[in-house]
């Protein structure tokens, strides 16, 4: 799950596997990156995507993830899942629509899973993952000019892992609700 940061400074990829027996996300890969060419990330992407395998990807598309997009597409012939984040107050059947992710609502959804002990990391987790991990209590309710809730880090400090793990945890959250439906 990628998340291509608002100005182009920085791009966040994050892994995480759903163990349907013991009904948890596994937080797999970490991975942040800084002024790098988006091509650079993409191939890296690639490689990553070789060597784990998962059955789909997801990008957070905002100002530059459609160039990320493009290339995955273009140069590596790669399948993903594509979403954006909002703060708007979504619907039930608008999340299950799964393309946009309501932000505050993940953020909450993702508390309580931690909470249960759904969430896993790594017990050694690598630096990236381990900025994922000091990331979360980071993450700050406010109030948007329109009076919406958001989320996001302090002034000067990244949330761009911690938004791809909620991109990562909504498609994993949408795919239990499925199965849900289906029995």
């Amino acid at each position: 799950m990628g998340d291509p940061g608002r100005h182009g400074d920085a791009f966040a990829w994050v892994g995480a596997a759903f163990d349907l027996h013991k009904y948890e996300i596994q937080f797999r890969l970490a991975k942040q990156f800084f002024h790098t060419p988006y091509a650079n990330v993409a191939s890296w992407a690639m490689d990553k995507h070789k060597e784990i395998k998962p059955n789909y990807m997801g990008i957070e598309l905002n100002n530059d993830g459609k160039k990320v997009l493009d290339l995955f597409t273009r140069k590596y012939n790669m399948l993903y899942m594509q979403g954006v984040t909002t703060s708007a107050n979504l619907t039930e059947k608008t999340r299950q629509m799964g393309f946009a992710m309501d932000k505050p609502f993940m953020v909450k959804w993702f508390a309580a899973a931690k909470d249960r002990g759904m969430i896993k990391f790594p017990k050694k987790p690598s630096k990236d993952m381990q900025e994922l991990i000091d990331q979360i209590p980071k993450i700050v309710e406010l109030k948007t000019i329109g009076g919406q809730t958001t989320y996001k880090a302090h002034r000067g400090q990244h949330d761009d892992l911690f938004i791809a793990a909620l991109l990562c945890c909504n498609f994993i959250r949408l795919f239990i609700d499925q199965q849900k439906r289906l029995k």
